[in-house]
């Protein structure tokens, strides 16, 4: 009886340590994969729209997410001023494509209202916040500082 017990635990090893080696080499395996196979930017179709009334805003936006790679096909200003900068994704209901997008906006707030029609990805609205949530670089462009000295 003392030899079946040995046995079974012989056997209870191996099972072991196959499944945690499986589960370690698929764990490297997407850790590698997410490293070789980076997301393009450039396949991400953005439409920058300026809500704010702030000049050439949505213009140095564009130049900003060009710089980071990002493929920007349309900016012009919105029909609606918005109190709020918002990245709204227009294909993915779990917001894939408007996460990336913010992230390198360094704004929080997405949203998905999904368009298959549209030929973009995603929706930028370029709110009266901008000030508080755009990278400071987009804010300290020559441009859009020359916009706000100019006398009404």
């Amino acid at each position: 009886m003392a030899s079946k017990k040995r046995v079974r635990r012989k056997q209870k090893f191996p099972l072991l340590s196959v499944s945690l080696i499986l589960s370690v080499g698929v764990y490297i395996f997407s850790f590698s994969y997410k490293i070789t196979n980076p997301v393009q930017y450039k396949k991400i179709k953005i439409e920058v729209l300026n809500a704010c009334g702030i000049q050439n805003l949505a213009r140095i936006t564009t130049d900003y997410l060009r710089n980071q790679g990002f493929d920007v096909i349309n900016y012009n200003n919105a029909a609606e001023e918005q109190t709020r900068t918002s990245v709204i994704d227009r294909l993915s209901p779990e917001k894939k494509w408007a996460k990336i997008v913010a992230s390198a906006l360094e704004v929080k707030l997405t949203s998905a209202v999904i368009d298959s029609n549209l030929c973009v990805h995603v929706l930028v609205l370029l709110g009266k916040d901008y000030d508080k949530v755009l990278p400071k670089k987009i804010i300290l462009d020559r441009r859009l500082i020359e916009t706000r000295e100019q006398p009404d």
